[in-house]
C-alpha cells in the first residue's frame, strides 16, 4: 500500500539518512554515553562510520548549533521525499476527491423523486462523491458546450418516502455531464472558507480536493485537518464511507460495463445514463428506475456517446484510464484519505 517511488534505492537512502540523523539528534540531546546509546535496528557502527564521514564530534560541550544543523538537513530530506512523492502523484492520474453535496441543489430542480414507485416526501441527502481524472468541454451540433467530469464515483442518498423512516440508497457513476454554467456553479459558489493555505475549493455545493493537499508538511497539515473535516468529511462522512465501500470491492468499476454518467444535459436532464443492457437494480432486489433525487435511470447513454467520443477506441481509452484511477486509490488514495476522516 505505498508509492512506488517508495521502494526505489534513493528513497530508501534518503530514509536511512533522516534515520542516521534522527539517532544523532537524540544523541547530542540527550547526552547520553555513547557505547550505551540504542540505535535501534542501524548498527551502532555504521552511526559511528557516519558521524566520522560526515565531520560530526564524537561529544560537545555546546551542541545547540550542531542540532540546527541537524534539523535543517532532516527538513531539508524530508521535502525532498515528498517532492518525490509528489511526482509520481502528478505522473499518475489520481487528480482530487470530488464532492457535489447535493445534486438537485446544483442543477436547480425541485424533483425528489421516486422510489419503488413511492414518491420521495423528504430527500435528507444526494451526495456525488467522486475521483476527478479531468474534465473536459465538448461542442455540440448547436454550437453550445457541454462538460464531462470522469472518474470513479457514487451517486449517494438519504430520504424518506413515508415522513418518518429514512432509507439510502446508491449509484455506482464514472462521469457527470453539466453544461458549462452548471460546472462554472461549481467553482464560483459562495465559499464556505477561503485561504492561501489551503489549495482546495470547499464552497456551498462541492468541494475540490486536491490529493497533494495530503501530503503537504505536517504543520499545514495541523492547520487545516480541522477545517476539512468539520467542512467536508463529517458533513458527507456517510457518503464517503459508501464511496470507499464501493470503490475497495474488487468487482466494481469494471470497464466491461460501460459509462454510468450523471446528466444535466437539457435533452438528457437530471438522468443517470447507463448502457442499454444495464440492470436497474436497488438493495431490495427489485428493479427500480428512479431514485431519490434523480428523474430516472436510462439505458441511453449511447445517445450521448457520439458527442463526447470521437470513436470507439476513445471510449475504450477513458474507460481504462478509470480502471487505473480505481487501481491506484485502491494502492494509496484510500490509505491517503483514511487518515484525515475522523474516528474512520
Amino acid at each position: 500500500m505505498s508509492l512506488k517511488v517508495e521502494d526505489s534505492k534513493e528513497y530508501k537512502e534518503i530514509q536511512k539518512r533522516i534515520d542516521l540523523l534522527q539517532l544523532l539528534k537524540q544523541y547530542y540531546g540527550t547526552g547520553a554515553n555513547f557505547y550505551d546509546f540504542d540505535t535501534g535496528e542501524l548498527p551502532l557502527r555504521e552511526l559511528i562510520a557516519f558521524m566520522s564521514d560526515e565531520g560530526f564530534p564524537r561529544r560537545l560541550p555546546e551542541a545547540d548549533h550542531v542540532l540546527k544543523r541537524i534539523d535543517e538537513e532532516i527538513i531539508a530530506l524530508e521535502n525532498k521525499k515528498k517532492g518525490m512523492r509528489l511526482q509520481e502523484m502528478d505522473d499518475r492520474n489520481l487528480n482530487s476527491l470530488l464532492i457535489i453535496t447535493s445534486w438537485t441543489k446544483l442543477i436547480g430542480t425541485p424533483n425528489k423523486g421516486v422510489f419503488l414507485d413511492k414518491p420521495v416526501i423528504d430527500l435528507r441527502r444526494d451526495t456525488i462523491v467522486m475521483l476527478t481524472d479531468e474534465t473536459q468541454t465538448f461542442k455540440e451540433l448547436t454550437d453550445e458546450r457541454i462538460a464531462v467530469i470522469f472518474g470513479p464515483g457514487i451517486y449517494y442518498s438519504e430520504f424518506s418516502v413515508d415522513g418518518k423512516n429514512y432509507l439510502e440508497d446508491s449509484f455506482e457513476i464514472n462521469g457527470v455531464c453539466l453544461p458549462l454554467d452548471l460546472l462554472g456553479k461549481i467553482y464560483t459558489a459562495d465559499k464556505i472558507y477561503h485561504s492561501d493555505k489551503i489549495d482546495a475549493t470547499i464552497t456551498e455545493v462541492s468541494t475540490i480536493l486536491p490529493f497533494h493537499i495530503l501530503e503537504q508538511t505536517e504543520s499545514v497539515q495541523t492547520y487545516i485537518k480541522g477545517i476539512i473535516s468539520r467542512n467536508v468529511f463529517l458533513p458527507n462522512k456517510a457518503a464517503i464511507e459508501k464511496f470507499n465501500q464501493q470503490i475497495m470491492d474488487p468487482a466494481s468499476y469494471q470497464s466491461s460495463e460501460g459509462f454510468k454518467v450523471m446528466s444535466a444535459h437539457p435533452l438528457w436532464y437530471n438522468k443517470l445514463l447507463v448502457e442499454p443492457d444495464y440492470e436497474f437494480r436497488t438493495g431490495s432486489g427489485k428493479k427500480a428506475y428512479s431514485t431519490a433525487g434523480i428523474g430516472s435511470l436510462s439505458g441511453m447513454v449511447h445517445k450521448i456517446k457520439p458527442i463526447i467520443f470521437s470513436s470507439p477506441q476513445k471510449e475504450r481509452e477513458q474507460l481504462e484510464r478509470i480502471e487505473e484511477i480505481v487501481k491506484q486509490y485502491r494502492e494509496m488514495g484510500f490509505k491517503l484519505l483514511k487518515a484525515w476522516i475522523p474516528s474512520y
